[in-house]
Formats: structure tokens, sequence, C-alpha cells
């Protein structure tokens, strides 16, 4: 159904404090977690069968985080990945590389030869960490980000956005402003725009070549808190620059705007939205809500073309979503500790990936094509999982 610019609803306080990434009373009973905390906990697919494209067995773990893993994202080229902590760091690594300071003895394409067999977490072999990054951040980590060349770090911390190189591990800038905690972050291409959604329902644009510590332009239009935010760059047909901010927020409306033609449109999804993601083809928008529907929207005319439920389970947190490389299928996280894969045409369940004993909250699939089946779940009980269709993605 299309819907544009319907009255927006706005919710209660409370529902409102719940419907945020993750819940602060939660995490003030979650203890922190070390290494030791792996024993005994089982990973595995619990479908069989599973095609080439769809991950059937974890293949490495990403250790280091002490409490619940926040945030998970892969870099643009897909050789790398930064997750967020609760512990107050952002941390670099490559997914696909064994950390040669803690060898494996497992060859894992023969300990995990089918769908449906619990592999002991403590026998995942560790994937390579790279960078570890700390200054800055004063509080617990909401949201990150990485930008198009893998050079700067944008991160979330309270209601303060950290701006970080890569490299150096250098703070660039720490800009200040928003009346809440920041839900999310993105950064346009070559570091233009830097941009923070609130939970003051607002977002900030900040200008990525200045040292200016005042926003250029802040969005109001949300009548709630904005829980997540994207930024696409094109050229038009006219040879223009054009660029799309989209925004969802906890009053159930995306909010796309057009920057060049000073325009702004609503599509009412009914429900508070915790998270959303775009295709890779720039059709469509796969929509996470609080309801415990995914829901298909089509970009340019808002119609909705699916939906996604009664697989994963949600209501009480944020719960990310993305989708594979390929385009066929929707993953999310469960508030159960499961992720599930959603057949986008279909809408029919493809894969649970089980073994969290928290909340799954963050999910990241690798963006490219030949890796489709590579997923990353990332979970309040502090582990983080690289899930593959074979072990061969793991390399000593």
């Amino acid at each position: 159904q299309r819907h544009h610019f319907q009255t927006e609803i706005s919710i209660s306080d409370t529902d409102r404090s719940s419907s945020t990434r993750g819940l602060d009373n939660d995490h003030k009973i979650l203890k922190r977690l070390k290494d030791g905390s792996a024993e005994g906990l089982n990973m595995k697919a619990s479908r069989h069968g599973a095609g080439p494209g769809i991950p059937r067995l974890p293949v490495s773990r990403l250790v280091g985080h002490e409490g619940p893993i926040q945030d998970v994202q892969f870099s643009a080229d897909g050789n790398y990945c930064i997750t967020a902590g609760h512990d107050r760091s952002v941390r670099l690594w490559n997914p696909s590389r064994m950390d040669p300071a803690f060898p494996s003895s497992n060859d894992t394409s023969n300990a995990y030869p089918a769908a449906g067999t619990d592999v002991p977490l403590n026998s995942i072999p560790r994937a390579l960490p790279i960078q570890v990054y700390t200054d800055g951040h004063t509080h617990p980590i909401s949201a990150i980000c990485i930008d198009d060349k893998s050079t700067t770090l944008v991160s979330a911390s309270e209601k303060t956005l950290v701006v970080t190189d890569v490299v150096t591990k250098q703070v660039k800038r720490r800009l200040q402003g928003h009346a809440g905690r920041i839900n999310a972050v993105a950064v346009s291409k070559g570091r233009e725009t830097y941009l923070s959604a609130s939970y003051d329902a607002t977002v900030r644009i900040w200008d990525g070549r200045s040292r200016s510590y005042e926003p250029i332009q802040i969005l109001k239009e949300a009548k709630d808190s904005v829980t997540d935010v994207h930024v696409a760059q094109q050229h038009s047909s006219d040879n223009l620059h054009q660029a799309i901010i989209r925004t969802a927020s906890v009053d159930g409306v995306v909010r796309t705007y057009d920057l060049r033609m000073g325009q702004v449109k609503c599509d009412d999804c009914g429900s508070s939205i915790s998270s959303m993601e775009p295709t890779h083809d720039g059709q469509c928008l796969a929509i996470s809500c609080l309801d415990g529907t995914i829901r298909l929207m089509e970009q340019d005319t808002g119609e909705l073309l699916n939906t996604y439920v009664s697989n994963h389970v949600a209501g009480k947190y944020s719960l990310g979503c993305c989708i594979t490389s390929d385009d066929a299928n929707i993953v999310t996280g469960s508030e159960d500790g499961r992720a599930v894969l959603y057949d986008l045409v279909r809408g029919s369940l493809v894969q649970s990936l089980e073994g969290h004993t928290r909340p799954t909250c963050s999910v990241a699939a690798n963006p490219r094509r030949e890796n489709t089946s590579v997923l990353i779940t990332g979970s309040f009980d502090g582990n983080a999982v690289v899930w593959a269709n074979d072990s061969s993605y793991i390399q000593k």
C-alpha cells in the first residue's frame, strides 16, 4: 500500500525508551563477559540442504569485546569488518583470516560436516584482529560506520559523534549538539558529510571538510526518535549531482529527502521502525518494525511489496536487518538469539543461525557478490560470529 504524508503517530515515552537500540535496564544487568564465557555454547545453522549462497556453518569468531556487541558492519570492499561494543571500543578485523596467536587445530570442513550440527563456540577459529579504537568514547557505542575508502571511522558514543582515522587511530573530531543518544550514523562518499540520527527526533548533517563544530543542517521533521539514517549519492540524467537522505523513525515514517530539489517524501509503515536496509539494485527498501514484521517497500512509489514475519522474535529491542549481496535474502536479528534469513521474493524461511544466548540485534552481510553467503551476527551475549557456506572462506 502506498502512504505519503500521512498523519504521523507518536508513542509514549515508556514505549519509546524500549524501542531504541538495546534496553538501558538490560545493559545494567548484563555482566561483562570474558573469553571463558564461550564455554558450553554451541552454534549451528538449523536448515539442511542450504544452497551455495546460504550460510550453513560458523567459520570464525571475533573475540575481544567485554560485554554486549552493539553493532557490526563490513567495509565497502568486504575485506574487513568493524564491531562496536558496550565496552566503549570499536574493533577492526579481517574476518577471513585466522588469528595466528590462537591457531586452531580443527579442520572446519571436517569438523562441521552438515547443517544442524552443534559446533562448540570455543572450537571456532578466532579471526584476525587488526586495530582497537577507544579514544573519544566516553559511553557505550551505539552505532558505527566506515567510509567507502575505509579510511575514516564514524562512531556514536551517547550524544557525541566521534570521527577517527582508521590507520593512525587519531581522533579527528568530536561533534556534539544532540539532546539525546545517537542511534545511527552515516557518511557520504568522499567524506563530504557525516550524519547522526538521534533519540531527540533530529538528524544532524555535519561538514566533513571543515573544522566547524556546528551542523550545516538539522532535519527536524520526525515526531519521535530517529532510529536509522542512510545517504545515497548519484548523478542524474542531466549530469547534476543528486543526494538522497533517508531516515526511519519510531513514529513509523520513512522520510526521503532530496536535497537538490528541496523536497521530502514520507511513507507511513504503520508501526515503529527500528532499522532499514536498501537492496543493492536501489529499487527496494527492507524496513524492520517493532511489531515483528519486516516490510519490503518500493522506494520510488512507496508500494508495499512483501512482508516477512513469524520466524523471528521482535518487540522489545531494535533489531538490525541487512540484505545479501545478490539481493536474494533478507537477514534479521532476533530477540531469542537467532539470525533469520528470509527469501526476498517468496517471504519464506531460508535459514536460521542459532547459538547466541541473548538477543542478536546486529547483522551484517558481506557486500561482495562472490561472498554472498558470508554474514556476521553480533549479540548481547558478547559474541560475534562469522558464518559462511563452507570453511574455505577462512584462511590460515
